[in-house]
């Protein structure tokens, strides 16, 4: 308690020493560096980037033991689960805890794999591609904005001998969502279709996808097909949406314009086989030509049949010719008809009605004498020429029977356009409080000298009314006061002059001392009325 009494003891006594000048640049300094303190907290310092979110426990402790090892300053966030570091330090921090291998609690990829272990067996091989595949399928998955956290698992069958008892694989992924995010049908979809590209033989039909709550998120079968058809059919409609509004709004601008569309869609595929014979157009398929002959002409051995006739030196066989013979000859030729075979595979889709609505803004015109504009509906020609552009804009088609209806009527919720002022952008809190900050600091700051000033000016001009106006005047003062007279010439005795001149030498010595700036203003004020006489 007594070192603290000295310390104020002290620092008032160099207070009382510092001038006028000095005590408000001292105030100035101060203020400013209260409000820099206050901007920069306002602020939060230098920027933070996330280093790693989602950490379990034990990452999180290792993680800041590393950090704190490499002096990198850190803070801690959603209960301890993410951590934030200076905007510069990511870089570093992010290559610190990388060589450390941190975080390492979390599941692992293919770097499971980096170092060989040549005594494994093959189904502890087959678990660590699995667990290296799941791995890397949740770090994929977990980028997605909305997830918070992410598990896979994949169950791939043996291979089976006979294909009649092949099994398909399957997986399931289980998600945790961040507060207030979802998942839509196509990001579903996305996930599904992403796991099974990166499984062998695996169907994006068997990916399962649930959330922590318990709620099912995939489809599979006919819903699927129905919510994808769903999907396809009002993608379909805000496209035309939008072209249409695009288009129009550079006639009756910006909002001026509210379009909807309703599109009927047929899904159904259709496969069409055309065949199509041209008689005109012949072509000679195969030819055959037969010959017969009957009777003597065609000739019939005769003489001694048996071993007589086939031995060297016997006698040969001779043809005998019969009385009648005759010879017949069949020829035929196949044409083949010129055949066309037309195979037609439908779209997935097809569009059987559009049906369009739109409403424009009318004009405004502000008469003269008037402030407020006056409302005036589009004529019919003008109508007309929208509605062709419209149309023009969906393809239009009657065959289909599509419609189009366009109107004008006053929109009462319109902001009004071009009316010259900018837009106006809202000026961020801290920059009012560091204004605010500043003008105080001004304000004080000129407070302190201009009232400091006034007060030495009043207390100047007291004393040097009440002190003697010449130096003459002073050493008679002084030659009288050594005799005992104590007034000045006519003078009131207001102010007691010291006994003598050395009383008197040290009293002025120590006021100039302790205030030297009063005492050159008091000099410096008898040296101008010393010339003024």
């Amino acid at each position: 308690m007594g070192a603290l009494t000295n310390v104020f003891a002290q620092a008032k006594e160099l207070w009382s020493k510092l001038g006028a000048r000095a005590r408000a640049a001292f105030v100035v300094v101060a203020a400013l560096g209260i409000v820099a303190a206050i901007v920069v907290a306002t602020l939060g310092g230098a920027t933070k980037r996330v280093l790693f979110s989602g950490l379990d426990p034990r990452d999180a402790a290792a993680v800041v033991a590393a950090l704190d090892q490499a002096k990198i300053p850190y803070t801690l966030a959603a209960g301890g689960t993410v951590i934030e570091v200076p905007d510069h330090d990511v870089d570093r921090a992010r290559l610190l805890l990388a060589e450390q291998n941190l975080p390492a609690s979390g599941n692992v990829g293919f770097e499971l794999f980096a170092e060989q272990s040549f005594g494994l067996t093959e189904f502890a091989q087959k678990v660590n591609y699995r667990r290296a595949l799941q791995g890397e399928l949740e770090r994929t998955i977990g980028a997605l904005d909305p997830i918070a956290s992410v598990r896979v698992h994949v169950t791939q069958p043996d291979r089976a001998v006979f294909e009649d008892e092949k099994k398909a694989p399957t997986a399931s992924v289980t998600v945790e969502l961040r507060p207030g995010r979802s998942l839509g049908d196509r990001q579903v979809g996305a996930i599904r279709h992403l796991v099974a590209a990166a499984v062998e033989g695996l169907d994006p039909g068997e990916v399962t996808v649930v959330t922590t709550d318990g709620t099912l998120l995939s489809r599979g079968g006919a819903s699927e097909a129905s919510a994808a058809a769903l999907d396809h059919e009002v993608d379909l409609e805000r496209d035309l949406e939008r072209r249409i509004a695009r288009l129009l709004e550079r006639t009756v601008g910006v909002d001026g314009v509210e379009v909807t569309v309703a599109a009927e869609m047929d899904f159904s595929k259709v496969d069409t086989t055309e065949e199509t014979f041209d008689p005109e157009q012949t072509a000679v398929r195969s030819e055959a030509l037969q010959e017969a002959f009957e009777g003597a002409a065609a000739g019939r051995p005769s003489g001694v049949a048996g071993a007589t006739a086939n031995t060297p030196g016997g006698a040969p066989a001779t043809d005998v010719p019969d009385g009648d013979s005759s010879s017949r000859t069949v020829r035929s030729r196949n044409f083949e008809i010129n055949r066309t075979v037309v195979h037609t595979t439908g779209p997935a889709s097809t569009i059987k009605r559009l049906t369009v609505a739109v409403l424009v803004d009318g004009n405004y015109t502000t008469p003269e004498g008037a402030t407020e504009p006056v409302y005036s509906p589009r004529s019919e020609a003008e109508l007309v020429e929208l509605q062709a552009v419209v149309e023009n804009a969906m393809g239009y088609s009657s065959a289909r029977g599509d419609r189009v209806k366009i109107a004008s009527t006053e929109f009462r919720d319109r902001i009004a356009q071009d009316t010259g002022a900018p837009p106006v952008v809202p000026t961020p809190m801290w920059i009012w409080a560091a204004a605010a900050g500043g003008a105080a600091v001004l304000g004080l700051a000129a407070f302190m000298l201009f009232g400091r000033k006034n007060r030495r000016a009043k207390g100047l001009n007291a004393e040097v009314l009440a002190l003697p106006a010449k130096i003459g005047d002073v050493e008679l003062a002084l030659a009288r006061a050594q005799s005992g007279e104590n007034a000045l010439p006519g003078s009131t005795p207001t102010v007691a002059l010291p006994e003598s001149r050395e009383a008197l030498r040290d009293r002025s010595l120590a006021l100039a001392s302790s205030d030297p700036e009063r005492a050159a203003d008091i000099i410096r004020g008898w040296l101008r009325e010393d010339r003024a006489s």
